[in-house]
């Protein structure tokens, strides 16, 4: 019986101790969940953060490829632009050559002559062609 028996002031020191005990690991473990969260949500924002950084780097590819491609587009049609007036210039002059040589090697004009009527087969000054 007598291991029964305790002291009221050694019960009530023990429950104390045992109190700041459970205050203690209760507080210990608050700490350590309160630094796991914030360690949560550093690591969270950082990978938010890089999340971020990579949209934006790839935002930035895409941007400076459709540049590229736009450029691309620009020099292209600037030079489909160029071979066709430089094929319209040499189209323009084979014509003109054409037109030249043609005029140069065209038999000189003859006086015309009548066709019908009294004088026909004879020639005539064309003044007097144009009044018939």
């Amino acid at each position: 019986m007598w291991l029964c028996y305790r002291r009221p002031r050694r019960t009530v020191a023990f429950l104390a101790g045992d109190f700041l005990a459970a205050v203690l690991r209760a507080g210990a473990f608050v700490a350590f969940l309160a630094v796991d969260f914030v360690a949560f949500l550093a690591v969270d924002l950082v990978a938010f953060l890089a999340g971020a950084r990579l949209v934006a780097a790839f935002l930035a590819a895409v941007r400076l490829v459709a540049a590229f491609l736009a450029g691309a587009f620009f020099a292209a049609a600037l030079r489909a632009g160029a071979l066709l007036a430089a094929f319209l210039a040499a189209d323009l002059v084979a014509f003109l050559a054409g037109d030249f040589f043609a005029a140069l090697r065209a038999p000189l004009a003859v006086t015309p002559r009548f066709t019908a009527g009294p004088s026909a087969g004879r020639r005539c000054a064309p003044e007097t062609t144009a009044l018939n």
